[in-house]
């Protein structure tokens, strides 16, 4: 019965320190604070010998335990900005964020553009592919806003390849980037 009430008791501090953790680290990255009481207790428990020693071997320790979700492939789209000769001026994969929330909306959004691999060819003109076609080209619109000397742009959008485990242990440790789409403004 004890078992029973420990591990979901044992559960709910790991994700209460977790959510701390990401809290604190996010907004007071580079600031001194004064940590909650509830902060100190959850990492008190954590990091006690039994626990810490029951979070490594059952995963618990990692945020996600072994039964994660699937971990959404990395897109990055890259900008490319011109002059009216057609000379680069300026690369770049994001634009200009004020607050750290936005950057973090930004690069979760990406997670939508799965669907535009995972869609078959003659649905490339499905409504969402094209409402997927207009996020990015709004994206792009607010990059070259950003430098008012740039006559065109191109925006790609890539998918990272990772290597595999076999080809990792045959020395391929580099990622490679596949095309998706390209959007010239």
């Amino acid at each position: 019965m004890l078992a029973v009430l420990l591990l979901p008791s044992l559960v709910f501090i790991i994700g209460l320190k977790g959510t701390f953790d990401g809290y604190y680290g996010f907004y007071y990255e580079n600031t001194p604070y004064t940590k909650p009481l509830a902060y100190e207790l959850t990492e008190k428990v954590v990091h006690s010998a039994p626990v810490s020693l029951f979070l490594s071997y059952t995963g618990f320790d990692t945020g996600y335990g072994f039964f994660a979700p699937n971990v959404a492939s990395d897109f990055v789209l890259m900008f490319e900005l011109k002059d009216s000769m057609g000379n680069t001026l300026q690369q770049c994969i994001m634009p200009h964020f004020e607050q750290k929330e936005s950057m973090v909306r930004y690069t979760s959004m990406f997670n939508m553009f799965l669907d535009k691999i995972s869609q078959e060819p003659q649905d490339s003109s499905s409504q969402y592919i094209q409402y997927l076609d207009i996020v990015i080209r709004q994206i792009a619109q607010k990059v070259k806003s950003e430098y008012p000397g740039a006559a065109t742009m191109d925006a790609r959008l890539y998918l990272y390849d990772y290597p595999s485990l076999e080809r990792y242990r045959q020395g391929d440790t580099k990622e490679n980037a596949i095309f998706v789409s390209e959007y010239k403004i």
